[in-house]
């Protein structure tokens, strides 16, 4: 196996503490206990991370802001090591539906987390769009639109999470969304959730890897390495062997996107529904890029986060 990468920016973190936000999907499972920097600088030791960017954990959104201002106190809260150099940034859901309305709950959310000030750590925002019982074509309500639009005053991106494996009629609304959004920063979580049981050729991944080379054409759309080991359908503890797997979908963001569109994301604690650790999670992303150059692998796990999400050095 490929040595592991030692110092890397993780683009993608989540942390909870269910007696303080409410986080009704871990209700029931073993997921129902606090995940949080104490857990993670044990799943991180012997390879470190620079900073992590947290992203909303699809709270109960009567708690949406009660989260925002959990982390923030969290963030602040928690001490940095050689390890773990401790929560860079943070991603905050925001109801973008509500059109113009969405200004007053920015101003809020800014407030809470130290907005630009010097140490502010919002640095973009999320609401999930990969439920599919939902109109895949909502993105597209001119209210939806127009609140994503309103995300430039603020300086903020927009985290894209929707599921190209389970529901594929969710890709093309969002080529048009961003077409509409010019100046407005996209990140696509999880590479778009693919068919990692498929191969090229095979119709699914063709589908998707249409859908990517499109939305690559945007050069305001950057894509997370992220979440792939959760779309596979079956675990194997060969490492190899899913790096494998994985590898055509990681060379299709690569041909779409470009190096410098490309960050790392360890999806942490989600990755372990799976039986995935973090740390194997990245020995298979290691596995999977160690024919890349030095300055790519860099890029990789370090500066393209660095750049996108605007975190301090």
């Amino acid at each position: 196996m490929a040595p592991l990468y030692l110092s890397v920016i993780d683009s993608h973190v989540h942390f909870w503490h269910p007696d303080r936000v409410h986080v009704p999907w871990v209700k029931n499972t073993p997921f129902d206990k606090r995940k949080d920097a104490t857990e993670y600088a044990e799943q991180i030791k012997n390879s470190g991370v620079k900073k992590m960017i947290y992203v909303e954990t699809n709270v109960d959104p009567y708690h949406s802001l009660v989260e925002a201002d959990w982390i923030s106190q969290y963030a602040k809260d928690t001490k940095s090591s050689s390890e773990f150099g401790g929560i860079g940034g943070i991603v905050c859901f925001a109801p973008v539906q509500q059109g113009e309305a969405i200004r007053g709950y920015l101003t809020t959310l800014m407030r809470i987390t130290g907005g630009r000030a010097p140490g502010g750590l919002l640095k973009g925002v999320r609401c999930l769009l990969q439920d599919p019982t939902l109109d895949p074509k909502r993105v597209l309500q001119a209210d939806f639109v127009v609140g994503i639009q309103c995300l430039e005053a603020f300086d903020l991106s927009f985290d894209i999470c929707i599921d190209c494996k389970g529901s594929p009629e969710q890709f093309p609304p969002i080529q048009e969304l961003v077409v509409q959004c010019p100046r407005v920063q996209f990140i696509l979580d999880h590479m778009g959730k693919p068919p990692c049981d498929s191969q090229p050729g095979d119709s699914d991944f063709e589908f998707w890897r249409e859908q990517m080379i499109q939305l690559s054409k945007n050069k305001n759309v950057s894509v997370k390495i992220s979440g792939l080991v959760n779309e596979l359908s079956s675990h194997d503890d060969d490492e190899k062997n899913v790096a494998l797997q994985l590898k055509p979908f990681i060379q299709v963001a690569l041909e779409s996107f470009g190096i410098d569109r490309m960050m790392y994301g360890g999806d942490w604690p989600v990755c372990e529904i799976v039986g995935t650790t973090w740390q194997s999670w990245l020995q298979i992303l290691c596995e999977t890029v160690k024919d890349w150059s030095e300055d790519d692998k860099e890029k990789l796990f370090v500066t393209n986060a660095t750049h996108i999400y605007k975190l301090s050095t």
